[in-house]
């Protein structure tokens, strides 16, 4: 996989992908953007003060490193699985900005980004489990998930992420009070969650879009 860091207009980083052909984080604001999908929208919409979070394309980590951040100030314990078939070097996370901009330690990071397929607690709010693999061939280990972070490359670019095979699997892998989110809100899309079930919340987007989906299990 061959990639480059370009500055998104919060600073922050985003990584663009030559194998894909995307992006990472939103040039209009990477860290903003992953705040206002999956933390604002997220995490902290949800009142549970323990939560199973599965999140589909585990890339950079910064979604990962939000939430941990979150459940520390709101007291929130969070068993965090990731799926990611593609993880990325050293090399390229070491450049990464995160840490600077939001006054992380960058050791906390480099945690986030260790010991692929096996149980690693980071503190007393967070564990994290991340599994190097497709999320066509995961299966859940008997875990039924209270959150499900889409944040797979879009549909234009990685289709076969948004099919409605896995959408079912992603509706499946819910508790039955569950939800996902996604910052993608194209109609296909909104079609597809509605057919397998699901019960769509169009929000107001992140900086540079217009809308996000909140698709809750019925």
């Amino acid at each position: 996989m061959h990639y480059k860091l370009l500055i998104t207009k919060d600073k922050s980083n985003t990584i663009y992908s030559y194998n894909f052909d995307d992006i990472y984080h939103s040039k209009h604001g990477g860290i903003n953007e992953a705040y206002h999908v999956f933390i604002k929208n997220g995490l902290l919409s949800d009142v549970r003060k323990k939560k199973e979070i599965l999140e589909i394309g585990f890339g950079s980590g910064l979604n990962a490193m939000l939430t941990l951040m979150e459940a520390e100030k709101k007291l929130i314990k969070v068993n965090y699985h990731a799926v990611e078939l593609y993880p990325l070097n050293k090399n390229i996370l070491n450049k990464l900005n995160f840490c600077n901009l939001i006054d992380v330690n960058s050791k906390i990071f480099e945690k986030l980004h260790q010991n692929w397929n096996k149980s690693l607690k980071i503190n007393n709010f967070f564990t994290l489990t991340k599994y190097h693999t497709s999320v066509e061939t995961y299966v859940s280990k008997n875990i039924k998930y209270d959150i499900i972070y889409f944040d797979a490359f879009s549909p234009s670019k990685q289709s076969e992420i948004w099919e409605e095979n896995i959408l079912k699997k992603m509706y499946d892998l819910l508790k039955k009070d569950g939800f996902l989110v996604t910052y993608c809100a194209k109609g296909i899309i909104k079609r597809r969650l509605k057919k397998i079930g699901f019960n769509l919340l169009i929000l107001n987007g992140p900086p540079g879009k217009r809308e996000m989906i909140k698709a809750q299990k019925n």
